[in-house]
């Protein structure tokens, strides 16, 4: 169950939002992690529904754990003072050397010019903790200073939170080797790279947090000398790469053995790639991707759940399957894919299994699904509904070819899409599809025309399903 834990302590209020996995998804529709909702987001949900699909468990949150020890920095600060509210610390670093676990430092308002290294690793039953000031908003800022990162996190249980992070030639923040960190409420800019975690960082939580305007990555995990596992990203945004020529993502998992990771309602938009995942057993809910240079959700790996996402408008496909070398199986559930350049969704090998229901596949300017390779019997799918601005719907090794109007000989060639429909326009299916708005329309043929196994429990927005006689296909209940 999912538990929404605040702790105060005066001045500081912490907000953590989060849920640790302890199971994560399996690679079928009703396997794996949770839909946990959030009651801030959305009053309709419901924190003690348990959804059917992503039914896993979880444990609540009690960090941070803290022992009443606090100092204080301020840019008008000395570290020759005793590190009080009244007689501040001057530097970040200088309360980093000196904080030992269960201890917190408060950042008072204003621009920090130096590059920040963990000292001590806090334990699990105290936190190392940098944050905010309350209603205050400290700024670790890169310009002038001799160093290429901004916070270097090189130890475990180490909590930030309510900081803003710029002006860096490398990575905002690093995170090397730690276990258990927390980012909360943080926000990074005018970097090259955003957020970055390697060389066996596990157990972290990236709470609310946003980059913006990098070169080559907003969030990455990747594994270098060891494998990254368990990891939550709860609420987070990345976008607006610098380089609209750069190979730029806004989420990235990279190659290796990485697992159990879980995306909560995540949006990424002007960048190459939206979510990049190369990390099996890994699922995201509620996430969205637009307009991307290439790809809004590229899947690499095996045991990967899209539930309740959406994309729209990416140049080259708003679902890619790549091939890593291993078969895999990614499940689709209840989601929308609008708008595309040259495919809606591209299977790249036939070694890779897609299974796909209760989802539209609409407004594709070139293939609506393709098959890289000939064979679809990787391909499962059922209660969908398509549309394409072409004839070619779906197409196997570019040499069989099939429309959505109608459904019959796709039907009659995969095997598949029994209960599957087609929309003639995407104006019958969606409220306002010029404006992006892909809530059912009053008279959408995807109303009421999905099915209830392993449909989520509720929307992209946190609307129960159904609202009418059964659950409608899409992201979006009407």
């Amino acid at each position: 169950m999912y538990v929404r834990f605040l702790r105060s302590s005066l001045p500081l209020l912490l907000v953590f939002s989060v849920a640790l996995i302890a199971g994560c998804p399996g690679n079928g529709a009703g396997g794996g992690g949770g839909n946990a909702q959030d009651n801030a987001a959305n009053d309709n949900e419901n924190d003690n529904a348990a959804p059917p699909i992503g039914d896993g468990e979880y444990y609540a949150t009690d960090r941070p754990r803290l022992n009443g020890v606090e100092y204080y920095v301020a840019p008008d600060g000395d570290d020759a003072n005793p590190g009080t509210l009244e007689s501040p610390w001057a530097t970040i670093q200088h309360a980093a050397d000196t904080m030992e676990p269960g201890n917190i430092t408060y950042l008072r308002d204003g621009v920090y010019h130096e590059s920040v290294v963990t000292a001590t690793s806090g334990t699990s039953t105290g936190d190392i903790v940098f944050a905010a000031y309350t209603n205050e908003r400290p700024i670790l800022d890169g310009t002038g200073v001799d160093a290429n990162n901004g916070f270097i996190v090189a130890h475990d249980y180490v909590v930030l939170q309510g900081l803003t992070i710029r002006n860096w030639p490398e990575n905002g923040v690093w995170i090397e080797g730690a276990a258990f960190p927390f980012l909360i409420d943080c926000e990074v800019y005018d970097v090259s790279y955003g957020i970055g975690a390697g060389e066996g960082t596990h157990d972290f939580v990236f709470d609310h947090v946003i980059a913006h305007n990098f070169d080559l990555y907003g969030f990455d995990v990747s594994p270098g000398s060891a494998d990254c596992y368990n990891g939550i990203f709860w609420q987070c945004v990345s976008h607006t790469g610098r380089d609209p020529e750069q190979n730029v993502d806004g989420f990235a998992l990279g190659h290796g053995d990485q697992h159990d990771f879980r995306f909560y309602r995540c949006h990424t938009y002007g960048v190459y790639d939206g979510f990049d995942i190369s990390s099996r057993d890994s699922m995201l809910e509620r996430c969205s991707a637009h307009d991307c240079g290439n790809a809004g959700f590229k899947i690499w790996q095996d045991g990967v759940q899209l539930v309740n996402c959406l994309g729209y408008e990416s140049e080259n496909a708003n679902l890619e399957l790549d091939w890593d070398g291993e078969p895999g199986t990614v499940t689709v559930q209840n989601c929308t894919f609008a708008g595309s350049g040259a495919y809606n969704i591209w299977i790249e090998n036939s070694g890779d299994t897609l299974r796909m229901y209760n989802t539209i596949v609409a407004g594709g300017r070139g293939i609506a699904v393709a098959f890289e390779q000939q064979g679809t019997r990787q391909y499962q799918g059922d209660y969908n509904v398509f549309h394409n601005e072409t004839e070619r719907a779906f197409v196997v090794g570019y040499e069989d070819e099939f429309s959505a109007q109608p459904l019959d000989a796709w039907r009659s060639h995969s095997g598949q899409d029994a209960h599957s429909i087609s929309a003639a326009s995407l104006d019958e299916l969606f409220v306002d599809p010029q404006t992006f708005d892909f809530h059912p329309a009053q008279d959408s043929p995807a109303i009421d025309a999905g099915s209830s196994d392993n449909a989520p429990a509720n929307d992209f927005d946190g609307t129960a399903r159904p609202q009418g006689s059964a659950v409608d296909i899409g992201a979006f209940e009407g």
